[in-house]
């Protein structure tokens, strides 16, 4: 079965739509009136502040001063799949280093008991793997340099952007976390709840596009 919810074309800088996301993101629908929803990670925090809207191909995202998830009901992973998000990191002003990337065995994830597994990056070219359970968080690999991760430098400006693709692959016994085609960490099935809805997470301040999510499994042809 493929979840498949974002054209899974790559807009790449000096792409017009990507190059002046920030100002046509005004004029797009908001990705919740598809269909998404959203969780703050403060329940003091107001869902309202996070512009999330759609883009094609894909969808824009200002956090501000926004932290936590954006996900879709019936974008789901089990048993054996490949979830894989294409994302584009704006310059900020300096060097950002918040994290953004996917989540994947979500559940529950609008109550008290939320769940999920989450692979990030930063522009720090390190990656991250945690799982939060209600509002306890553990750390399964912390924040680690590889150099499969693409960074901007902290003079970065007009349509510059850095283009990753984030991978979540559980096949067998073995979960796999890709960045840009590259193994960067694995892990044993037994030793993670990665079984169930796929979606973004992205700390504040970031300036992202999305221009691809998707959920696959095994010998279903990619972008489609």
């Amino acid at each position: 079965m493929r979840h498949h919810l974002i054209a899974a074309l790559v807009c790449l800088a000096p792409c017009a739509p990507c190059a002046t996301a920030p100002l046509a993101a005004q004029a797009n629908p908001d990705a919740r009136t598809l269909g998404w929803q959203v969780r703050a990670d403060r329940p003091t925090t107001d869902p309202a502040i996070l512009s999330f809207v759609e883009m094609k191909p894909g969808f824009h995202i200002t956090t501000g001063k926004f932290s936590g998830i954006m996900y879709h009901p019936e974008m789901t992973g089990t048993g054996t799949f490949e979830a894989t998000m294409k994302v584009h990191f704006f310059p900020p002003p300096g060097q950002h280093h918040e994290g953004y990337g996917l989540i994947v065995g979500g559940k529950e994830l609008a109550g008290a008991d939320v769940r999920y597994l989450y692979f990030l990056i930063r522009n720090s070219g390190e990656f991250l793997i945690k799982s939060r359970q209600g509002a306890e968080t553990t750390e399964i690999v912390a924040w680690t340099s590889n150099d499969a991760i693409k960074t901007l430098p902290p003079d970065a400006t007009g349509g510059t952007t850095a283009l990753n693709q984030l991978t979540v692959r559980a096949a067998g016994d073995v979960v796999r976390f890709l960045v840009n085609g590259t193994v960067v960490a694995t892990r044993p099935r037994t030793s993670l709840d990665v079984d169930g809805v796929v979606g973004i997470r992205a700390n504040h301040n970031l300036n992202l596009h999305v221009s691809e999510i998707e959920v696959t499994t095994p010998g279903e042809p990619a972008g489609n």
